[in-house]
């Protein structure tokens, strides 16, 4: 009899042994990858530019303008969603206002319509990624969050592949904008585990329901955010990470950015050898994805994230002199570094701030790694400015000097502190 109530007492997770909360969390790593790819990367900037022949800087400004929203938003939210104990509603709200205004997309006939969808539907996916991140702490056992991460990371990047030959038939049929009507469905299909089988662990002490726009509960969030950063946890080492990771993340977004530009000039590539040069990339950010995962685990978080500094260092060194056919070394060397990076990153988060603080933190990291994505690519473009009269060199003079960028993180990671066993 004891044994038939204890059942019906027993969670999603506990029912189904755990299996369901981390696969459906891992799909929704997947789930987004059609926004990210089909939207942000690919076809949204080519409706723009070459069907509408509209001018790069408004695209420039529709996705700046969103991610400055998502940047002041991310701890902001974070903080609340740590107050009202309630990330996995944010992360559906959040969800369904990508899906819902990446569907949109397909209707508008002008570019200005388009624009404020996109910059809708961009919001909404990078605010999702904040809560979804925060939720690895509901799904993982405290000893496997790296492999659960990674786990999600290599669903992600098999998302990107997915995503990719999906719509293909669709672009070459009907174009650019027939596209986002199924991205907008598939993304919000294969979200729909996340909604359903998670179930968020609660802290210690429930919190009452607050109002986001009460001048109280403004207060509190910045006071928490102040204390999580300069005051409670600055001896647990969050502040040095985020400085970490923001180092490192400036290098990153410039490979994520422009590897497809720097492979062309500096090894001479074809349309054709750098799309297999992508997809073979991708395959390796898979592997590094669930290896760094059990890596991780095995060796600690704080240990194996200096293993990912030096990784990227060593990425950067090979391609800046590597000559053809080596560029299949930077191709996987770039996929395995870029693959762990998030995975030990966000385990080592997690490490680094109480259960009840999760969700600030990843406000903060989120909006470090906005930052960063601006002035890293900033840094970028400065460099090739002034080394353009080298032509391939400037290009390999610049992929060298992201080297510093590492270095600096690097120091600051040293000043994190080892990591106790949970």
């Amino acid at each position: 009899m004891n044994q038939d109530i204890n059942k019906e007492k027993q969670s999603p997770q506990e029912k189904t042994g755990g299996i369901a909360p981390i696969l459906s969390w891992a799909m929704y790593d997947l789930a987004n990858q059609f926004f990210a790819l089909n939207v942000i990367s690919l076809y949204f900037v080519r409706w723009v530019t070459l069907e509408k022949k509209a001018p790069e800087i408004f695209y420039s400004l529709a996705f700046g303008i969103s991610m400055f929203f998502v940047a002041i938003l991310a701890p902001i939210l974070g903080t609340i969603s740590d107050i009202r104990g309630r990330r996995k509603a944010f992360l559906i709200y959040f969800t369904l206002l990508s899906s819902i205004f990446t569907m949109l997309l397909s209707v508008p006939k002008g570019v200005v319509w388009g624009l404020i969808f996109f910059a809708i539907a961009n919001l909404g996916c990078q605010e999702a990624v904040v809560f979804y991140n925060a939720l690895l702490v509901s799904v993982s056992p405290k000893n496997k969050i790296g492999l659960v991460s990674g786990l999600g990371r290599m669903f992600g990047y098999s998302g990107a592949i997915l995503a990719l030959y999906l719509v293909k038939p669709i672009i070459l049929e009907r174009g650019y904008q027939a596209v986002f009507l199924p991205t907008g469905a598939l993304f919000l299909f294969f979200a729909i585990p996340a909604m359903i089988f998670i179930k968020e662990k609660r802290s210690g002490q429930e919190a009452p329901s607050v109002s986001l726009f009460k001048g109280k509960t403004i207060i509190e969030v910045i006071k928490r955010l102040r204390e999580t950063v300069f005051e409670d946890y600055r001896s647990r080492g969050l502040l040095n990470f985020l400085k970490a990771i923001f180092f490192l993340l400036c290098a990153v977004n410039v490979i994520i950015l422009f590897m497809s530009v720097y492979v062309s000039k500096a090894f001479g590539l074809t349309e054709g050898q750098i799309i297999n040069l992508v997809a073979f990339s991708t395959i390796f950010a898979i592997i590094g994805s669930i290896c760094s995962g059990f890596i991780s685990d095995y060796f600690g978080y704080r240990r194996s994230m200096m293993g990912v500094f030096f990784l990227w260092a060593i990425t950067f060194l090979v391609g800046a002199f590597a000559r053809p056919p080596f560029y299949w070394v930077v191709g996987a060397l770039a996929g395995t570094s870029l693959g762990s990076v998030w995975v030990v990153s966000r385990a080592l988060a997690i490490r680094l701030v109480p259960q009840e603080k999760i969700g600030e933190a990843f406000g903060l990291f989120n909006l470090v790694g906005y930052i960063s994505g601006i002035l890293g690519p900033i840094f970028w473009g400065l460099i090739l400015l002034y080394l353009s009269h080298l032509e391939e060199w400037g290009y390999r003079i610049a992929c060298l000097s992201l080297i510093l960028f590492i270095a600096i993180g690097f120091i600051f990671l040293l000043r994190v502190p080892k990591e106790t066993k949970a």
